[in-house]
Order: structure tokens, then sequence, then C-alpha cells
């Protein structure tokens, strides 16, 4: 998946940005309506925080990021690989999805470093280290979503340990 993709996905089938929205994801470099193929992950992370503030001015900026990882989900569901991979969750399962998503999860060449490591039966942590900034809110509503789709109403808990590093603690 490219980082386009997660802009269309999100911006143009999630949240359906027009107007001041996509006005403001403009003045950041991003035309949501003639995508270019790949964009750094600096101005991913900057559109994701623009339209926090613009769309949840009175939610803390992680919860508010947890909100846009849903609404990322909810515009992937109604693309054609979307469809395709939300009907074979509940077949699939959350615990094989978990396993899977670091791999899933992979932008293009992205050097993103995610690893799950298995605690319970229905207890995961998935670790996050990387040398650029990954957004745990926003990774958190992306995996509440799909977990979801997967027939698990999931808890996340976010550990912080540096701005590159953190783990979600998934529980359900």
């Amino acid at each position: 998946m490219s980082r386009a993709m997660v802009f269309e996905c999100l911006f143009l089938k999630g949240l359906n940005a027009d107007g001041a929205l996509a006005g403001l994801l403009r003045a950041e470099g991003v035309d949501v309506h003639s995508l270019e193929r790949e964009y750094p992950i600096r101005v991913l992370n900057r559109c994701v925080d623009v339209t926090c503030a613009h769309l949840y001015p009175d939610l803390p900026i992680e919860d508010a990021r947890l909100r846009l990882g849903r609404s990322f989900v909810q515009g992937f569901v109604q693309t054609l690989m979307g469809r395709v991979v939300a009907a074979g969750l509940p077949m699939l399962g959350p615990v094989r999805y978990l396993k899977r998503f670091p791999d899933h999860v992979l932008l293009d060449d992205s050097p993103l470093k995610v690893a799950l490591v298995q605690l319970g039966e229905r207890t995961f942590r998935m670790e996050f280290r990387n040398d650029f900034q990954v957004m745990s809110g926003f990774m958190s509503g992306v995996l509440l979503e799909w977990l979801k789709l997967a027939r698990a109403e999931a808890t996340i808990t976010s550990e912080r340990h540096s701005p590159m590093s953190f783990d979600l603690h998934i529980t359900w």
C-alpha cells in the first residue's frame, strides 16, 4: 500500500475532505483531488494533526488521532481490496489478523518496524520501533476498527518509550 492510498482512504473515502479541510491539507502540500504517488511520513503526520485540530478541536490529540485511524479503515473498506479484506476478517479471526498486521502495515518500502508478542489467549503487545514518528493513537484506531470487523471488541492502551517507540497493549 502506498502513502497516497492512505491519503485516499482517509481523506477522500473516510472523511470526504472538502471545503476548509481540503484547504488545510493543500496548505500542507496535499491536494486530495490530485494525489501524488508518495508523500513523506512527516507530511502524513502533519495532515493527520491538522485534520484532528479541525475536526476534533476539543479532544486530546491521541483521542482525535484514534478517530482518524478508525476513519482510515472505514475508508479503506470502501475500496475493492478493502471489501475483500473486510469480508475475510470474521473467518480469519482477531488472533490471526493481529499476527499478520505487522506485514500489512508496511507502506511501500517504509522502514516501519512492528513486532507482535502474544502474552495470553486474547492479550497481545504490539511493539513499534522506528526511526521516525509514528502516531500511537492513529495506529490504535486502525487496530480497533480492524479488530471490530474481525468480531473482537478490543481495548488498546499505549505505552510510549520515545517519540519513535511505543507499545500497544491489546486485549479483548
